[in-house]
């Protein structure tokens, strides 16, 4: 499968639009496509004859046959609010009033300037040019502004309920490939017994409060969910990759253990704060109330900042419900704090660490989790 760019420049030639694309073009106010972009829009995108302004089949139009470009500027403020009033579309600007209107790309780029900074239009490249250019004569930072217009605050501890409404804030840039100043989150996922997966953010989305990641390799094809990618994102994503469901396994953490390894939540850990023993062992989660990746202890918490030795001996992630019956809401948070019993009834410090080991996995007995113990010498893959 091909790697789908980002979509951020208009094309010279455009032929066909995918579901999500909107034409945007010269017009003028009466509407009469006679000619250039304007009898494409007509013939073959659906714009309508004597509709001179705005939103028409698969098109937009800007008039720009009835004075100079003061006269042009108001009717491209209202189509870039527009624009950001419908944000899963991506307009595709053509070099519009350089045609028959007579006008410079240099004369009509400035008019796009407010542009740069919604993501989902997309200007010729020579404008693109044209708008850096004028930007240097203005003294204004181009960059600078787009990093502001793009960026997404993310909060010091991420939740699944965090993850999910930034994915929600970053929908578009997911389906367009557009990865460009995007959050830095790395998760974990299970893919099956003894295999985990990871996925920068950009790659991964969800769906009725389930996780999707997108994958490349070929051996996904069969398990693409192409309903759920259309549902989601229409035909924006052909080519990103084959899209399944998968159980959310955590998310990095800024602490490191021993080993110099990054710490995820749901990884199983000793600390020199509660014991380097077996005895000891407990569940990394989120606390966002806290301000911090942490330990749940019987009345109180334990912040990783606090520890300066931690090793980790497995996940929380064993004994897995099948996909569907999962609550991927809850079961890192309630596994990770059910880990450590702190009133002596709990599962042995042997038991935790033969259930922790031997991670991810789908195992119902404790006889599985023995045969592991004596047939394998490694710890399945929760390391890599």
């Amino acid at each position: 499968m091909n790697t789908t760019l980002p979509k951020v420049v208009t094309p010279d030639h455009i032929t066909h639009l995918s579901a999500c694309e909107v034409f945007v073009f010269g017009s003028n106010l009466a509407g009469h496509h006679h000619g250039g972009a304007a009898r494409m829009a007509h013939e073959c995108f659906g714009a309508e004859w004597g509709v001179g302004v705005g939103p028409t089949g698969q098109c937009y139009a800007i008039p720009t046959m009835q004075g100079g470009t003061d006269t042009i500027r108001p009717y491209v403020d209202e189509f870039i609010e527009y624009a950001k009033e419908h944000p899963m579309n991506r307009f595709l600007v053509t070099r519009i009033g350089c045609g028959i209107a007579g006008f410079t790309d240099s004369q009509m780029a400035p008019l796009f300037y407010k542009a740069s900074f919604v993501e989902n239009i997309t200007l010729p490249l020579q404008w693109k040019l044209e708008i850096r250019e004028w930007c240097l004569k203005a003294g204004i930072d181009l960059d600078e502004k787009k990093r502001k217009a793009y960026h997404v605050d993310v909060p010091e501890v991420i939740t699944v309920e965090a993850l999910q409404e930034l994915c929600e804030k970053c929908l578009y840039r997911i389906g367009a490939c557009y990865h460009q100043d995007m959050p830095s989150i790395y998760i974990r996922y299970v893919i099956d017994k003894d295999k985990f997966g990871y996925a920068h953010f950009g790659n991964f989305f969800f769906y009725q409060g389930n996780l999707y990641v997108f994958e490349m390799d070929e051996q996904y094809k069969d398990q693409h969910d192409a309903g759920v990618v259309w549902a989601v994102f229409g035909d924006e994503c052909e080519g990103h990759g084959y899209a399944h469901e998968v159980i959310f396994a955590g998310v990095r953490t800024p602490y490191k253990d021993v080993k110099g390894d990054y710490i995820y939540t749901g990884d199983a850990v000793m600390t020199d704060v509660l014991g380097l023993n077996k005895e000891s062992i407990y569940g990394v989660r989120p606390l966002d109330w806290f301000g911090d990746y942490a330990i749940m202890l019987d009345n109180h918490s334990l912040a990783l900042r606090d520890c300066k030795k931690i090793v980790r001996v497995g996940t929380v992630f064993f004994n897995l419900p099948k996909l569907a019956e999962i609550d991927m809401l809850h079961f890192l948070e309630k596994r990770s704090s059910e880990l450590h019993s702190w009133y002596g009834d709990g599962p042995t410090g042997d038991e935790n660490l033969r259930h922790v080991r031997f991670t991810p996995n789908f195992f119902e007995s404790e006889l599985e989790y023995i045969v592991m113990e004596h047939i394998r010498d490694d710890d399945f893959n929760w390391r890599k």
